[in-house]
């Protein structure tokens, strides 16, 4: 800054030596003094102009290499957090097998006992039929084979404590074959879950490694293009607030255009879309300074990746990606009968696609913080189906973003 001051001096002295000596010359000294005034001013004023310049490019510069810095850093989180999420789905990969190799033993054993209970019946039916069979004889023989009345009775406790020994054996193989048979059960119990738990990594997976990319490809852009990074900002931040207007505009016009005699009543109709809610930001009017004058929805606040369950049965009428804009990734549901329809928006994976049929609490996608966000969360709003429709935005060309008459989903939850 000195060496600043000492140039702007020097420039200033040059130019009042020069004009002084030419004043003494040409006699006009009053009108010139005036003149170099001016000049002075407006070489002030050019030079102030450049240091304001030269301090703007300096902070877009480090504004830049900040973000760089930043980004580098979230990149390695990200592939740390993908090589934790591939251990962690190898161990349960590694579950589902040996849990599939308990259950095929679990089979065979079943299998075995099976087996032993059948022969045992048989030995307990055959031993019926020589029981039966020897009662046709009768008693008279019995004795008259016997050489004393003592062997007669010895035959008979034996055959009936054989009988019962073969009974206790076969209870004892039903009782096994059904603590097999619950242990069976338990462990295919267990196999679903971890189906269910092996898909979700698989889906995490497929989120981080989305953001790794998103990320790469917005540091490539920072490198060497510090003019054009701040101009595109600026372009799309002014974009996002024409869509919002626009959005804003046509909603509160089709809010009071809602016949709300043709809409349900009362709490409860809906399931919330996350297992674990956390409420960051209400329906209506925002409590913070907010870049739009009313929020046609909740905003409930979870780790990306959460799973978003579908808040009743319904039909999938829509599924976009708004890009940088609006609700990013969002899935809208219609609920039939009910004439409301639900949207789920920045969630970083969707799981649906338009006309599938879902029932309440299937897994639809998982958050993220795609589109105009300022972190990771869910953005749940309740449209009155009549009024929903999507809009093609003037602002940005190309962008369709769902919009209709919404409703306070807390009414419904």
């Amino acid at each position: 800054m000195s060496r600043s001051r000492t140039s702007r001096a020097m420039i200033v002295c040059a130019i009042v030596a020069g004009a002084m000596a030419f004043f003494a010359a040409s006699g006009s000294h009053a009108s010139l003094i005036d003149d170099l005034k001016q000049q002075i001013a407006e070489k002030e004023n050019e030079i102030k102009e450049l240091e304001l310049k030269n301090a703007q490019y300096q902070g877009q510069l480090d504004a830049t290499k900040q973000a760089s810095t930043s980004l580098k850093g979230e990149i390695t989180r990200v592939e740390r957090e993908i090589n934790e999420l591939t251990i962690t789905l190898k161990k349960t990969q590694t579950k589902i097998f040996e849990t599939n190799v308990r259950v095929e033993e679990l089979k065979d054993q079943i299998a075995v006992k099976e087996g032993e209970i059948g022969a045992s019946k048989e030995q307990l039916a055959h031993m019926i039929r020589a029981l039966n069979s020897r009662d046709d004889t009768g008693l008279l023989a019995l004795v008259l084979s016997a050489s004393t009345f003592s062997d007669v009775f010895s035959q008979q406790q034996y055959i009936v404590s054989l009988q019962r020994e073969v009974q206790a054996n076969l209870n004892d193989l039903k009782d096994f074959k059904q603590e097999l048979q619950a242990f069976k059960a338990s462990q295919e119990k267990e196999k679903a879950f971890l189906d269910v738990l092996e898909d979700n990594l698989k889906n995490q997976r497929e989120i981080v490694t989305d953001q790794k990319s998103g990320k790469e490809t917005l540091l490539k852009q920072t490198k060497n293009k510090e003019k054009e990074y701040q101009r595109l900002i600026a372009a799309i931040e002014k974009e996002r607030q024409a869509t919002e207007k626009e959005v804003n505009v046509l909603e509160a016009k089709l809010r009071l255009a809602i016949d709300r005699a043709k809409l349900p009543v009362g709490a409860g109709i809906l399931k919330w879309p996350l297992d674990d809610v956390r409420i960051t930001q209400g329906y209506g009017k925002p409590n913070w300074r907010a870049a739009y004058d009313f929020h046609n929805g909740i905003d409930l606040g979870a780790p990306t990746g959460t799973p978003v369950r579908a808040a009743l049965s319904g039909k999938v009428v829509g599924v976009g990606n708004n890009g940088k804009y609006a609700y990013g990734k969002w899935v809208s549901i219609d609920h039939g009968n009910k004439n409301i329809t639900t949207l789920y928006g920045h969630l970083s994976l969707q799981k649906v696609s338009v006309g599938q049929v879902v029932g309440t609490g299937d897994i639809i996608g998982y958050v993220g913080s795609t589109g105009y966000s300022t972190g990771p969360h869910l953005h749940f709003t309740v449209f009155a189906s009549e009024s929903y429709t999507l809009l093609n935005s003037s602002s940005v060309s190309g962008l369709k973003i769902p919009v209709g008459g919404t409703i306070n989903p807390l009414d419904y939850l």
